[in-house]
C-alpha cells in the first residue's frame, strides 16, 4: 500500500533525518512534471516526478546544501536535495506559467533569490522611476489601436505572470515612436517596441523572438541585478529633473492626413528629437537595460526555447537581429547603438544562437504597413529623405503601397533631385497616387502636383489644378471642421488664391 505524506508535515518527515524542523517556502505552490534521468535512491530511471515547491531546511549537520525540492514520486512525498536535481529532467510544459516555472528551477532562481534577495525597497523605488518615465513617453506613443493590439496580441501568447509571489510587477507592452529598431523590457514589466523595430522585422517569428529574449531579461531579473549592482550617483528626484526638463519644450510635428476612412488613424508625429531626448543611453543604464553579454545570451537561449515551445520558428531570433544589423548598416553606425550597444555584439548573439535564412511572413507585412508608412512620414519630416524613400520602397516592393506612401516619395525625391528624369518620375507617382485615392481625394496629392507642375514650369496646369484643389478645400471647409482643421484649411486657400493671382499676372 501506498504511503501519503503531506506537505504540511513535510519538516516533521526531515526532522527525522537530521533536518532542522523549521520549513522556508521560497516558492509558491508548483506542479512542474518530468522524470528521473537515472536511478535515484531505490526509484528507476523513467520514473514520473512532479516539483510541489522549493523550500530552506536547515540541516543540523550542515553538511549539503539546506535548499530542497518538494517532490512527489510514485504518491510519495519526498524532499530532494537541490543537488540531487540533476537526476531529474523536466517534460514539456503545457501552459505558460508552467514554462517560465521550469525555467526559474533550470536558472536556480529561488537558490539565487534566497542568496541576495528580492531587493523589494529597491524595487518599489524603480517601479517609482518607470511610471515617471512612462509618463513623459506618452508624447511618443504610436496610438493606431489595429497596430497595438497585434503587437500586444504576440505579447500575450509569450507573457510570465503568476511565477513568483515575492515579484508582483504588472506585464504589459506599449508601441512608441521611434525609427530605431529597438525593444525595451523596463524593470517594471513594462515592455516598449518602437515602430522603428516593427518596420525593420518582416515576420510574426521574428517579433515574436524579440519580445522573448526582452522578456526573458526580466523573468531572470537582469534589469534589477545591473541597477543593484550599479552605483547610482544621481539622485532619483535630480536624474529625473533633467531628463523631463529636456523634453519639456519639445512639441510634436503634425502630419496631415485626409479624413476619408482609409486615412491612417494617427495624426501625431513625434519629432526624432524628442524621441532621441526621451530614449537616451543615460536612461537605459539607469534603468539596468545596458545588458552584458553574457546576460544577452542567457536571454537569448530562453528565447529559442519558448519560441520553440510555442509552435513558432526559434531562429527567428537570428533573422531579426540579422535585419537590425542591415537597419544600422545602411545607416554606416556600428558603435553607440541604444539597446544593442555595436554591430560585433549583435553579430556575436547571433553566433552563440545559430545562422538562420530570412524570415518574411505575408500577413505580418500587411499588418505593418501602416507603420511602414508613419516611419517614412516621421522620416521626412526630419528631413532624413533617404531614409523615408527607403520605408517607401518596402512598401511598394511587396506590393502594399498607398497613396500617401507615394505622396512621401514625391516630396523626399522633390527635396533631394531637380532634373527632368526625377520630375517626370514624381509626376507618374502622384499620377497613381490618385488611383489609388479613388473617390476619396486625397487634398495632400493636389498640392504636390501644384509644387511639381511650378517646377516644371507648367503654370497653365497648375493653375487648373489649383482650382480644383480650392474646390476640394471648399467642400472640406462646409462639411464642419474642428478649430485645428478650420485653421489649415483657411491657410490652404487663402495660399491657392496668392500662388492663382500670381500665375495669373505671368
Amino acid at each position: 500500500m501506498k504511503r501519503f505524506i503531506t506537505f504540511a508535515i513535510l519538516a516533521v518527515v526531515l526532522s527525522t533525518a537530521g533536518f532542522a524542523a523549521k520549513q522556508n517556502d521560497l516558492s509558491d505552490q508548483i506542479a512542474i512534471k518530468g522524470e528521473l534521468k537515472q536511478t535515484y535512491e531505490n526509484y528507476p530511471a523513467g520514473t514520473p516526478v512532479v516539483i510541489r515547491r522549493v523550500v530552506k531546511m536547515k540541516a543540523t549537520d550542515k553538511v549539503g546544501s539546506d535548499i530542497f525540492y518538494a517532490a512527489e514520486i510514485n504518491g510519495i512525498q519526498i524532499a530532494i536535495p537541490a543537488e540531487s536535481m540533476k537526476t531529474v529532467t523536466f517534460l514539456p510544459p503545457e501552459t505558460n506559467q508552467e514554462f517560465w516555472q521550469q525555467m526559474y528551477l533550470k536558472q536556480h532562481l529561488y537558490e539565487y533569490f534566497h542568496q541576495y534577495g528580492y531587493h523589494t525597497k529597491l524595487r518599489q523605488e524603480v517601479d517609482e522611476e518607470c511610471r515617471d518615465y512612462l509618463y513623459k513617453l506618452e508624447d511618443i506613443g504610436y496610438e493606431d489601436d489595429f497596430t497595438t493590439s497585434y503587437v500586444q496580441n504576440i505579447f500575450a501568447k509569450l507573457t510570465a505572470t503568476g511565477i513568483d509571489p515575492n515579484r508582483n510587477e504588472r506585464l504589459n507592452v506599449r508601441v512608441i515612436q521611434s525609427p530605431e529598431p529597438d525593444a525595451y523590457m523596463l524593470p517594471n514589466g513594462t515592455m516598449l517596441i518602437s515602430t522603428g523595430l516593427l518596420c525593420t522585422l518582416d515576420s510574426e517569428d521574428e517579433l515574436a523572438a524579440v519580445i522573448a529574449s526582452e522578456m526573458a531579461h526580466f523573468v531572470l531579473d537582469h534589469q534589477i541585478n545591473n541597477i543593484y549592482r550599479a552605483e547610482r550617483r544621481a539622485k532619483r528626484a535630480a536624474f529625473w529633473g533633467t531628463v523631463l526638463a529636456v523634453t519639456a519644450e519639445v512639441a510634436l510635428d503634425v502630419a496631415y492626413w485626409d479624413d476619408d476612412d482609409t486615412a491612417l488613424g494617427v495624426s501625431a508625429v513625434a519629432s526624432i528629437g524628442s524621441i532621441a531626448a526621451l530614449l537616451n543611453v543615460n536612461v537605459i543604464n539607469r534603468l539596468g537595460m545596458k545588458y552584458k553579454n553574457n546576460q544577452e545570451y542567457a536571454a537569448d537561449r530562453v528565447a529559442r526555447e519558448l519560441l520553440a515551445f510555442k509552435g513558432m520558428n526559434p531562429d527567428g531570433l537570428s533573422s531579426a537581429l540579422a535585419k537590425i544589423i542591415g537597419f544600422y548598416s545602411m545607416q554606416n553606425r556600428s558603435d553607440n547603438l541604444l539597446r544593442y550597444g555595436s554591430v560585433d555584439n549583435l553579430r556575436k548573439r547571433i553566433e552563440k544562437s545559430g545562422e538562420a535564412e530570412s524570415q518574411s511572413s505575408r500577413p505580418y507585412l500587411r499588418t505593418m504597413s501602416d507603420v511602414v508608412t508613419f516611419n517614412a512620414a516621421m522620416n521626412m519630416a526630419d528631413q532624413r529623405y533617404d531614409d523615408a524613400i527607403r520605408l517607401v520602397q518596402k512598401n511598394i516592393n511587396n506590393n502594399l503601397v498607398s497613396d500617401h506612401d507615394y505622396i512621401i516619395l514625391v516630396k523626399s525625391q522633390m527635396a533631394l533631385y531637380n532634373t527632368e528624369e526625377v520630375n517626370e518620375e514624381c509626376a507618374t507617382l502622384l499620377w497613381q497616387a490618385r488611383e489609388l485615392a479613388g473617390d476619396n481625394p486625397n487634398l495632400d496629392i493636389y498640392k504636390q502636383e501644384i509644387l511639381l507642375l511650378m517646377r516644371m514650369n507648367k503654370q497653365a496646369k497648375a493653375a487648373s489644378t489649383l482650382k480644383e484643389y480650392l474646390g476640394l478645400l471648399s467642400r472640406y471647409q462646409k462639411q464642419g471642421v474642428q478649430a485645428e482643421d478650420e485653421e489649415w484649411t483657411n491657410k490652404e486657400i487663402n495660399w491657392a488664391n496668392q500662388l492663382l493671382n500670381k500665375i495669373s499676372r505671368l
